[in-house]
């Protein structure tokens, strides 16, 4: 009895020594199992670099300084109402319609128009970052209107896009770091109200041409992150996209646009998104309506500001974009001493008006 005790004793220590080994050995070979600096195969499920970063984009719509609008000394009185909502946009565009050619060229308004440039000083003060300047508008003073506009532009270090004093400038890719996120802009035009461009002078004003657009697209496409599009289209006063809008939209889509901002209606349009050939998504708001004028109209004088986020997702270094949660802020121009815009949702009484039929029309049930 005792003897076989001692053999079951000597059989356990056996084993307790055998573990010990194998397990001092594994040890010997791996010192350090979950070092933060290795990044080897093995050890892959163990360890990743995330980051995210989100930047918002927005545009504002219709630019257009009528009488009495033009004789202003200063616009800032009229964007206070909406100044804080501008200003907390990380890259904000405007459609700048009415030409900023100036007082050498008689200010004016409707049918050809001539407005101030310190227009353009007011729109940098209240967080605009790039002007668009192709629309029926921008050769109402002809190419030294044109001229005079970039210039100005120029004075008050306002980037623009969709008008160019040359062929060189034309060539010159708008492309706008935000938070190390590349976005890059284009500007189109379906006409100029009859104005002829000056021949060999194409550069003037981008005219929308759909050959001419793929390609445009497609050669920034490949040195940007998030491509946009500015575009003058559609019908006035129509308050649904018209076929060739939408014939366009796809266009823009299947060569890879990310974002379509659309104006000249001077009404609100809907929000769409477009699946293109491959897969790509493409956000459209069809049309922003007035931002900015006194036309008298019915609907023309709401508006708003179209937002997008854009969400960089860095895994282990590869960088991967989506953009979310588009949002109108719909907007009110209110007549008075001086016109202001605000905010709809505090002046619906006054406008007849109200933000959720805005919502509804924009976004659908």
């Amino acid at each position: 009895m005792i003897k076989r005790e001692v053999v079951n004793i000597k059989i356990l220590v056996s084993c307790l020594l055998l573990f010990v080994s194998v397990l001092s050995y594994f040890n010997l070979q791996i010192s350090e199992p979950f070092d933060e600096e290795f990044h080897g195969k093995q050890f892959s499920t163990f360890y990743v670099d995330y980051e995210e970063k989100r930047v918002e984009i927005g545009m504002i719509g219709d630019i257009l300084l009528h009488l009495p609008l033009y004789n202003y000394a200063s616009f800032l009185p009229s964007f206070e109402p909406i100044r804080e909502e501008l200003e907390s946009i990380d890259f904000l565009l405007a459609n700048q319609e009415s030409i900023t050619a100036g007082v050498e060229f008689g200010l004016s308004g409707y049918p050809n128009f001539s407005s101030p440039p310190h227009i353009i000083n007011d729109l940098k003060t209240v967080g605009v970052d790039l002007v668009s300047m192709a629309n029926n508008h921008t050769l109402d003073q002809k190419e030294a209107g044109v001229l005079a506009a970039i210039d100005q532009m120029k004075k008050y270090k306002m980037p623009y896009v969709g008008a160019f004093e040359s062929i060189e400038d034309l060539q010159t890719d708008r492309i706008f770091q935000v938070d190390d996120i590349n976005l890059g802009c284009l500007n189109y035009t379906y006409g100029t109200n009859g104005h002829v461009t000056p021949v060999g002078k194409d550069y003037l004003v981008n005219r929308i041409d759909k050959e001419q657009i793929t390609k445009d697209i497609q050669l920034l496409r490949k040195k940007v992150d998030i491509l946009i599009v500015s575009i003058h289209w559609g019908d006035e006063y129509q308050l649904e996209p018209n076929d060739k809008q939408k014939e366009l939209a796809q266009v823009m889509a299947d060569a890879g646009v990310d974002i379509v901002f659309g104006h000249h209606p001077h009404v609100i349009q809907p929000y769409e998104v477009i699946k293109a050939s491959d897969g790509h998504e493409t956000h459209v708001f069809y049309s922003l309506g007035n931002f900015f004028s006194g036309q008298k109209m019915e609907n023309t004088n709401i508006g708003g500001i179209a937002k997008l986020e854009v969400l960089e997702k860095s895994i282990n270094g590869k960088k991967i974009y989506s953009i979310e949660n588009p949002i109108f802020v719909s907007t009110a121009v209110v007549k008075g001493d001086p016109y202001k815009i605000n905010l709809l949702k505090n002046i619906e009484s006054q406008v007849g008006k109200t933000d959720m039929w805005v919502q509804q029309h924009v976004f659908g049930n």
